[in-house]
């Protein structure tokens, strides 16, 4: 929320002090402590839009906005604060945040079930989990790439970085 207010201290410290000062005792004072007001800024939440269609009737300003949402919502429900997509067979798979879907990949990858999948295989096990978040196969296989163990034992490449170039004998 753009009107909630945070204070973080912030502490002056240097490990050599300042050789060029406009005052020579500066130089000397002790470290003073500084407040630093910091706003939190809201994020926009991708179900935020169907939401507001769904509940309210009420639609974005912007005519793409408004075109895309029309278009997406009768695939979602929204039911006891909880938005639902139907999947093409039928099943309700529940809409996650971001905060949420970084925990539902990481279970589905690494938790007590996960077997370090691939990230389409990845997608499929979430998806059967019966979740849902539109950048699903994008998040999923970039966490797969990125995930450090399973990279230690992938496959070996047996090939140069670079093309061999050929060499002429005589």
């Amino acid at each position: 929320m753009i009107d909630k207010e945070t204070s973080l201290p912030i502490r002056k410290s240097w490990v050599i002090p300042p050789i060029f000062s406009d005052d020579e005792n500066d130089m000397f004072q002790e470290e003073e402590n500084h407040a630093m007001e910091v706003f939190a800024v809201e994020e926009k939440d991708w179900q935020q839009p169907l939401v507001d269609y769904l509940k309210y009737g009420k639609l974005p300003n912007d005519l793409r906005s408004m075109t895309d949402t029309r278009l997406r919502a009768p695939r979602f429900i929204y039911y006891k604060y909880t938005l639902y997509r139907r999947s093409f067979d039928g099943i309700f798979l529940q809409c996650l945040s971001d905060d949420e879907k970084v925990q539902a990949v990481e279970e589905a990858h690494s938790g007590v079930c996960g077997a370090h999948r691939s990230g389409l295989m990845l997608h499929f096990c979430i998806k059967r989990m019966g979740y849902y978040w539109p950048t699903m196969v994008k998040d999923c296989i970039h966490y797969a790439r990125r995930y450090q163990a399973c990279q230690l034992h992938a496959n070996l490449i047996h090939q140069p970085p670079e093309p061999l170039h050929h060499t002429v004998t005589s």
